[in-house]
């Protein structure tokens, strides 16, 4: 965001203007220009794509999902982040396009710039008091070896009673702070990973529910992942004018 606002500032980082109804004539932004932009661009996605997705897990961690109190203060925390983020979108964008169309583009960012900066100082001076949990391994192998066991066990039936599937002991869940998950109806042929053989051990041949109901999720996402490409797309009219 500093990058953008010091693009959007500094006459010698923005592109020529240009007063001709045909584009064509107009002269083209240097090199400088389209590295320095683009630059603060993929910068801020990669900012983004690395916090957004951490920040409300990171909140989630905050309460313990043992205990009934924290639990119910779970569910509200939810309800209160996504309600905010709502009612920010609605009147920051509001404001800030009144700013962009009638004050120009330099107040314009340097308003989320300082905001942005105000909450990153807030987070860390909190970083002490807040609980961490270190992490158990990646959810990445974890899934390769349900899709690879599946691949393995593609012609096993699945038994009608999920009773059947192999699970581990509520106990070995609680101790690693997670919940276990039931297994669902969705994506039915990953079933096959939990179901025992005689040439199956705990791996790349067998996995117990939650973790295929955990690559389920994570496969579940993969559509709102593509659909949400083209809408968060950023536009880059601006470098043309």
């Amino acid at each position: 965001m500093c990058l953008l606002t010091l693009l959007v500032s500094l006459p010698s980082l923005k592109p020529p203007e240009c007063h001709e109804l045909d584009v064509t004539k107009c002269e083209k932004a240097s090199t400088l220009h389209l590295v320095v932009f683009y630059g603060a661009l993929y910068t801020l996605a990669l900012g983004t794509g690395g916090t957004k997705p951490n920040i409300s897990t990171i909140g989630a961690d905050q309460f313990d999902d043992y205990d009934p109190k924290e639990k119910k203060y779970k569910l509200s925390f939810f309800n209160w982040w996504m309600f905010n983020i709502f009612i920010e979108t609605l009147f920051a964008n509001s404001i800030l396009v009144y700013i962009q169309d009638n004050v120009g583009w330099t107040l314009d960012y340097a308003f989320p710039t300082l905001g942005l900066q105000i909450f990153v100082a807030i987070f860390l001076v909190g970083t002490p008091f807040y609980r961490h949990k270190l992490p158990t391994g990646s959810p990445f192998t974890k899934m390769a070896k349900v899709i690879v066991a599946a691949i393995r066990k593609w012609n096993n039936p699945i038994p009608s009673d999920t009773k059947q599937l192999y699970e581990l002991d509520l106990e070995e869940y609680a101790k690693k702070g997670r919940v276990r998950i039931h297994p669902t109806p969705t994506l039915r042929f990953l079933n096959k990973v939990c179901v025992k053989t005689n040439s199956s051990a705990c791996g790349w041949k067998l996995n117990p529910v939650t973790h295929v109901e955990e690559t389920k999720q994570m496969l579940r996402m993969i559509p709102i992942l593509v659909a949400t490409f083209i809408p968060f797309s950023f536009p880059v009219q601006w470098l043309h004018k």
